[in-house]
C-alpha cells in the first residue's frame, strides 16, 4: 500500500450518501412522501441487523450485517457519526478501497463485540457456583422435557404443534431481541487509523529530515512548524476523546449495562483501525505485503 492514496474523501461522500434513504424512510410523514411502496417497518427490518441471545440467532437478512451502518435511529444519530467521520477525513487520506475496509470492517468488529457480550452476559449455566447449582428459573417453570409427557396421550400432528409452540413461547422468555442500527464502531475504527497517521506524522516531523536541515532554511522551518502546531492540535483532540471514551466506559461500574457495551463495541473499533493502520505502516516501513 503507497502511504498517500486520494478517495478517502469519496469513500465517506458514500457512506453519507447510503444512509440517506434511511433517513428519508424515518422521515417519510415530515417530507410529505405517502406514496412509498415499502412501509418503515418493513424497511428497517431489511437494513438493520437483528438477533437473539443467549441462544444465538440472527434474526435479519445476513446483507444487514452491513447495511445495518447506514441505518441511524434518527437525524441526530445519523449527524453525529457523519461529523465525526468527516472530520477524522480532514486529516486522513490512505485511499477508497482501504478507508472502505476499515468503515465496514471497524463496524462488523463493533457488532460483533455486541454480540459475544451480551451472549456472555445472558448465557445462563448450569455447573455449580460457590456449591450452589443455580438452575434458571426458566428451566424450573417450563422445563425442556415438558412436551414429551404430552407425546402418549395426543396424536402426532398435535404433539408436533404443541412442541412447537411451546418452544417459541420458551424462546421469546428466555431470550433477548436487540436491533442494531449506526455506524459509530466504523467511525472510530477511522478515528483509530487518524490517531496512528497523526503519532506516525508527528514522530517523522519531530526526528525526521526536517529536524536536521539547516536552520538557515527560514521557510522550511517555517513550514515544520507550521506542521508541528497542526499534528499537536490534532493528537490533543484524539487524546481528549479516548480519555472521554474511557471515563464512560468506567463510569458504567463493573455491570454489562448497555452503555457500557456500546462503548466496548466504539473502542473495539477503534482498536481493529489502529491495528489495521499500524500493519499497513509496517508495510510501508519495512517494503512486504500481507
Amino acid at each position: 500500500m503507497s502511504s498517500i492514496k486520494t478517495g478517502t474523501k469519496a469513500a465517506v461522500l458514500a457512506a453519507i450518501s447510503f444512509s440517506i434513504p434511511s433517513l428519508v424512510s424515518t422521515y417519510r410523514e415530515r417530507l410529505g412522501i405517502t406514496d412509498l411502496t415499502v412501509s418503515k417497518s418493513k424497511f428497517n427490518e431489511n437494513i438493520s441487523f437483528r438477533y437473539q441471545v443467549p441462544e444465538l440467532k440472527v434474526l435479519s437478512p445476513y446483507h444487514t450485517v452491513v447495511t445495518h451502518m447506514f441505518h441511524h435511529k434518527d437525524f441526530r444519530h445519523f449527524l453525529w457519526n457523519m461529523y465525526t467521520l468527516t472530520s477524522s477525513t480532514l486529516y486522513l487520506d490512505v485511499g477508497f478501497e482501504q478507508t472502505a475496509f476499515l468503515f465496514i470492517g471497524g463496524g462488523i468488529t463493533g457488532l460483533l463485540t455486541h454480540i459475544f457480550k451480551w451472549q456472555s452476559k445472558l448465557t445462563l449455566t448450569t455447573e455449580a457456583v460457590d456449591n450452589i447449582n443455580p438452575t434458571s428459573v426458566m428451566d424450573t417453570l417450563l422445563p425442556k422435557e415438558l412436551p414429551q409427557g404430552l407425546s402418549k396421550i395426543i396424536d402426532e400432528d398435535s404433539f408436533k404443534n404443541v412442541k412447537n409452540s411451546y418452544s417459541q413461547v420458551r424462546s421469546q422468555l428466555t431470550n433477548k431481541v436487540f436491533n442494531i442500527c449506526g455506524s459509530s464502531a466504523g467511525v472510530y475504527a477511522i478515528v483509530g487509523a487518524e490517531t496512528v497517521q497523526i503519532v506516525c506524522d508527528l514522530f517523522k516531523t519531530i526526528f525526521g529530515r526536517g529536524r536536521r536541515r539547516s536552520i538557515e532554511d527560514k521557510d522550511d522551518n517555517e513550514e515544520q512548524i507550521g506542521k508541528l502546531v497542526m499534528l499537536e492540535v490534532n493528537a490533543f483532540s484524539r487524546v481528549n476523546w479516548l480519555i472521554a471514551e474511557i471515563l464512560a466506559l468506567l463510569r458504567s461500574n463493573e455491570s454489562f449495562k448497555y452503555d457500557k457495551i456500546l462503548n466496548i463495541a466504539h473502542m473495539n473499533g477503534f482498536l481493529f483501525g489502529a491495528i489495521v493502520m499500524t500493519i499497513w505502516k509496517l508495510q510501508d516501513l519495512f517494503g512486504f505485503s500481507l
